[in-house]
């Protein structure tokens, strides 16, 4: 395939936005031309392509795919429409690029996977905080051993998210639409990175509960992980925590600890080499916890990777395998907390 990709959007919202921001930042390389975009909304649909200088805009995802003139489509909608969009784009020839997360349970993610793989098109989930630079040097240190035996991983989102939040949304809160609460929505790109850096889990045992929301499903989550190499894990998240702390990612083994904290590498201590501790609460960590205000730069270096991964005839950094994981920890937490017992991997539904 010759570059650019050309590029069709579905859904107008913060994920739309973030991922155009993002290709703003590359586009002199002209690896990915946005040539359609769609909207439930005429009114939104022309705005947005108005605002982005897109060619074509639609009513209809359907339609798009049908007349538009695009290689792959980019999905940032709510999260019960992720699995028949994906599907009916895979079906229609089109690579996909889908907002986290990849689905609202395993089977319609499986079922994704399997329809990108029998028709050779790419499926790539978006996890952008895996192309942080800082993440990266995480990554790399707990790979190579530097930081000895991993023996303890924290994934730690305690957000607050008002009343509105969900009484204003007709499909958050609800676990048919949103498929769950705090852990699918806001905690799942940390809890992304600890299964990344840590490995597979093993086992796990939840508790989920409902306290500052009228809503169906969790605002406040805890859980403990036995991963498969032996190291212990905690995911503790919600959407009730007043007022809203930054994400806390922590890494520990034997010869190390390494935290970030918002977005920002707080502690470096690895036997062997400099210490880095960043004392004091940086201005800015609280709003990050409201995704409009997210820095692009991620999002760019991911939708780049995809563009190049179609253009390259590979599987994006971030495929549908890798956005499974994180999905497989927290319908495992739910399952988890609904039978009160302890959830073995892999997880079956």
């Amino acid at each position: 395939m010759k570059k650019p990709v050309k590029l069709g959007i579905i859904g107008t919202g913060v994920g739309a936005s973030l991922a155009l921001q993002g290709i703003s930042m590359f586009s002199s390389e002209g690896l990915v031309e946005v040539v359609a975009v769609t909207s439930r909304s005429e009114e939104r649909a022309k705005m947005f392509s108005k605002k982005w200088n897109i060619k074509s805009s639609y009513t209809d995802y359907r339609e798009m795919l049908e007349k538009a003139d695009i290689d792959a489509v980019s999905i940032h909608t709510p999260h019960y429409l992720h699995y028949p969009m994906t599907i009916d784009a895979l079906k229609a020839g089109k690579h996909v690029l889908v907002d986290k997360p990849i689905a609202v349970n395993l089977k319609e993610a499986d079922e994704m996977i399997k329809e990108a793989e029998k028709r050779g098109l790419n499926l790539g989930v978006i996890f952008p905080s895996r192309f942080d630079p800082t993440v990266r040097k995480v990554k790399e240190a707990a790979e190579s051993g530097r930081l000895g035996k991993l023996i303890l991983g924290e994934a730690i989102v305690k957000w607050y998210r008002d009343r509105d939040y969900y009484a204003k949304s007709s499909w958050r809160g609800r676990w048919a639409t949103e498929g769950g609460g705090a852990l699918i929505n806001q905690a799942i790109h940390t809890i992304d990175l600890l299964r990344w850096v840590m490995g597979p889990v093993d086992r796990l045992w939840a508790q989920i509960d409902t306290v500052g929301h009228e809503i169906e499903v969790e605002d406040l989550a805890v859980a403990t992980l036995r991963f498969k190499n032996g190291a212990l894990g905690v995911i503790e998240g919600g959407t009730a925590l007043y007022p809203g702390l930054p994400a806390r990612f922590e890494i520990h083994g034997v010869k190390g600890t390494v935290i970030m904290e918002g977005g920002v590498l707080r502690r470096w201590s690895v036997e062997g080499e400099e210490e880095i501790v960043e004392e004091g609460v940086k201005e800015g960590l609280k709003s990050w916890a409201k995704p409009e205000v997210v820095p692009a730069a991620n999002h760019g270096a991911l939708i780049k990777d995809f563009a190049e991964s179609i253009l390259e005839g590979r599987k994006p950094y971030v495929d549908g395998v890798q956005g499974r994981a994180s999905l497989e920890i927290i319908r495992a937490i739910y399952k988890s907390a609904q039978t009160g017992e302890v959830v073995h991997f892999p997880v079956k539904e």
